[in-house]
């Protein structure tokens, strides 16, 4: 037995290095009765063995006295024992099973009247979570014993329930710590939990903001169910079941059951389940013969995940936080169970959700950060500015600003970006790529190979980050990680066939934040479809950021409408483009169309194909969806849009169709926009593109407009965006107006960015 061998190897090199020092044979000592128990594995609860305490103190008593006589000597001597083993009361040699050389340790700490007991371990203690399925978990500063067994019953792997028993009795603290970090404090174990149970001496108080202390889990079980609707109301089928169960040695992990006894599920190891259920059907034959709707069913491939914590006695809306998250995390709660104490709740989810389950379960009670996965679907302007500030906002230290209360707000979260694309390739980055490398601080579009290129290449890590010919569906897969259970893509192209995906996202329940207007303006048949998923369900699609950027129009249309206002009217400078092309040539009046154009260009205002702005269509899909905010059930084709170029005229999103486009804005539109602002000039007003929804007419219109210089849109400059609102509250002489910067990728990102830690705080609450 290694246990022998170790133990005298150890007492003779102490007896070496001159300390007093005597070795034991638990075999001669510790005497259990005759039985074929013992600990079992862990996280299973069977029958303990349990010592002949008087016995064994005997035997115990006369070693001592043998080896080291009755007065004591000068120094108080070393004792190795060994672990595990121990014999019958006949003699026979045997074992205290798995985990046993901890119960000994325990059982001959109470025996020794020991002040400590300290469990060496190969981890910093008794961690929060198993950190191999929940990276963020961090080890307990102190536990009761009530907690420790909680954990250990549902599958902690560093103590034993019945090992700390002795400890228990004999009111002797244990610790355990790490034997590769002997300097870390580890995790104390002492008193009870139970308020009449309490001992005097303990100190342990609770912490009203994490009445968690940590999860545990038991991977393999399978739920048997007994259901039946003649069982309602019939008295001892409970106990019918459980008696048929025990009589072939089944241990039984949970139950859960409605007071009508209509239907009993019970937890079992995946071992036991045919087993159970054939005892189970023998026990009700007569009434399964009997009645067709009676039924016995097993559900293998399911895993048990516990909350446990004293502190979440008498605290209200633990329940609620733990389904939430669950909910949140798309982990569908198979069965649930509380135990009276009220320190431990528990549900059985699928197995294959089991990770997932746990780190949302984690976050969700603050003890570890929120993790959202990322996707960015357009490494266009757009997606190179969110990762920019994406970058920035996790690589900003927490101590920064850390008086300002909505910077407060955001520890704790951690936006991992695992996914981005562009049309012809994408980079998938398995735990998230760097920041430090993605943070460029220019203007320039991200160029996904170079990006690649120069991100530090870790030995044995080759497949952590890829870069591979752009496929949407391999890109929802990889997203789509059970290691995380919170999910967001960022759709950053103006692409129809993108738009066409969000339906499948979110069914899967990824949620999606998109500047695209092609879903908010496109079909009505399928915004509506989107729509609905949104209704009916969780996961979220956030398009605040296609009217106004970072502006909060739609919002704020939202916050009108839900405190019972009716909105009559809403007129808008929704371009960019147009009110920075305007602006420069009322206050340059020998500047020409085109060369404001050239200057939005600059200015990084343009959409990716720059017909859109002219033509109006841009702003016509701002103005729809807008209107269909406000009730108005619109396609695209309503809305009347007035363009400023000929129409059919082709892409220009080259550099020939560019040239082409600049020599036709300078042989039709300049003159025909000069003549406008002329027109306008000689009635004391100024040109604006001008979007109106009237909703009482059901009409949205979109187009050139004079208007006052002292009127709303009179004022504005450059690209600046408004909004004015008239409705009951709000009258046409003093109506609701919201006015800032609204366009260019910058803002743009910024109105994303803002949506995204909405989003993931919600996710993680």
């Amino acid at each position: 037995l290694g246990e022998v061998w170790s133990a005298q190897t150890l007492a003779a090199y102490l007896q070496f290095a001159g300390e007093p020092c005597e070795w034991l044979d638990a075999r001669d000592i510790l005497i259990v009765p005759e039985t074929d128990g013992g600990l079992g594995e862990k996280g299973q609860a069977i029958d303990t063995i349990v010592p002949l305490w008087d016995e064994t103190s005997a035997l115990l008593q006369g070693w001592w006295e043998k080896k080291f006589g009755t007065s004591g000597g000068a120094k108080a001597p070393f004792v190795i024992i060994t672990g595990f083993v121990c014999s019958t009361s006949s003699g026979r040699p045997t074992t205290l099973k798995r985990s046993g050389s901890d119960y000994s340790a325990t059982i001959f700490a109470k025996l020794l009247g020991a002040s400590s007991v300290t469990m060496w371990k190969n981890v910093n203690g008794v961690y929060t979570a198993d950190p191999r399925r929940v990276p963020d978990a961090f080890s307990i500063p102190q536990l009761t014993f009530d907690e420790a067994m909680e954990l250990a019953y549902f599958g902690g792997q560093v103590l034993h329930p019945s090992a700390m028993i002795p400890c228990i009795e004999g009111r002797i603290p244990v610790l355990v710590k790490n034997v590769f970090n002997p300097s870390h404090p580890g995790t104390r174990v002492y008193g009870r939990g139970d308020a009449w149970l309490r001992w005097d001496d303990q100190d342990d108080p609770i912490d009203p903001v994490m009445p968690v202390k940590a999860l545990t889990s038991i991977e393999k079980i399978a739920l048997v169910t007994l259901s039946g609707a003649s069982f309602l109301g019939t008295h001892g089928v409970a106990r019918r079941m459980m008696e048929a169960l025990s009589s072939v040695s089944v241990n039984v992990i949970l139950t859960s059951q409605g007071s009508s006894e209509h239907s009993i599920t019970v937890a079992v190891d995946e071992s036991q389940a045919d087993i159970a259920a054939q005892s189970i059907e023998q026990a009700f034959s007569v009434e399964l013969s009997r009645d067709s709707e009676i039924r016995v069913k097993c559900r293998k491939a399911c895993s048990i995940l516990a909350v446990i914590g004293e502190g979440m006695k008498n605290t209200t809306n633990i329940s609620g936080r733990f389904f939430s998250a669950l909910g949140k995390a798309k982990c569908n709660i198979v069965a649930i169970a509380q135990g009276s104490s009220e320190r431990n709740i528990s549900a059985v989810v699928d197995r294959e959700d089991l990770s997932r389950a746990l780190r949302a379960a984690h976050a969700g009670f603050t003890l570890s950060k929120v993790i959202v996965s990322v996707g960015i679907i357009g490494a266009g302007k757009v997606g190179t500015q969110l990762m920019d500030q994406l970058a920035s906002f996790q690589l900003r230290t927490e101590a920064k600003n850390e008086k300002i209360p909505a910077l407060i707000e955001l520890r704790g979260l951690s936006l991992e970006v695992r996914a981005v694309c562009d049309v012809d390739k994408m980079l998938l980055a398995e735990h998230g790529l760097p920041y430090n490398n993605i943070l460029t601080g220019s203007d320039k579009v991200c160029n996904l190979e170079q990006l690649f290129a120069g991100l530090p290449k870790t030995k044995g890590a080759e497949d952590d980050i890829r870069l591979v010919d752009t496929d949407m569906t391999a890109f929802e897969e990889f997203l789509d990680t059970k290691r995380i259970p919170h999910k967001i893509i960022v759709d950053c192209t103006a692409s129809e066939e993108v738009a066409d995906m969000y339906e499948g996202w979110l069914k899967r329940g990824i949620n999606v934040i998109s500047p695209n207007k092609k879903m908010g303006a496109g079909s009505l048949e399928r915004y509506r479809r989107v729509m609905e998923i949104k209704r009916d369900s969780e996961v979220m699609w956030f398009y605040d950021s296609t009217v106004g950027a970072q502006l909060p129009i739609i919002s704020m249309l939202h916050d009108v409408l839900q405190t019972g206002d009716s909105i009559s009217l809403v007129e808008g400078s929704l371009s960019g483009t147009f009110g920075y092309i305007l602006d420069k040539l009322e206050r340059n009046p020998e500047m020409k169309f085109s060369e404001a154009f050239v200057g939005a260009q600059a200015a990084d205002l343009l959409e990716p194909d720059p017909r859109e702005d002219l033509t109006g269509q841009d702003t016509a899909r701002k103005a729809l969806i807008l209107a269909r905010e406000l009730g108005l059930e619109l396609e695209l084709q309503d809305v009347q849009v007035e363009s400023i170029v000929p129409a059919g005229f082709g892409s220009a999103t080259t550099p020939e169709s560019w040239e082409e486009l600049l020599a036709m804005l300078r042989s039709s539109t300049d003159d025909l926009v000069a003549a406008k602002m002329k027109e306008s000039k000689d009635k004391g007003e100024v040109l604006r593109y001008i979007s109106k929804i009237d909703v009482k007419a059901g009409t949205v219109t979109v187009g050139l407009r004079s208007v006052s210089r002292e009127s709303t849109f009179g004022t504005l400059r450059e690209y600046e965006t408004v909004v004015q609102v008239v409705s009951e509250r709000y009258t046409p002489t003093t109506p609701l107006v919201l006015r800032g910067a609204g366009a260019g990728s910058m803002v743009t990102a910024s109105g994303v960015f803002a949506t995204m830690l909405r989003l993931s705080r919600r996710l993680g609450s």
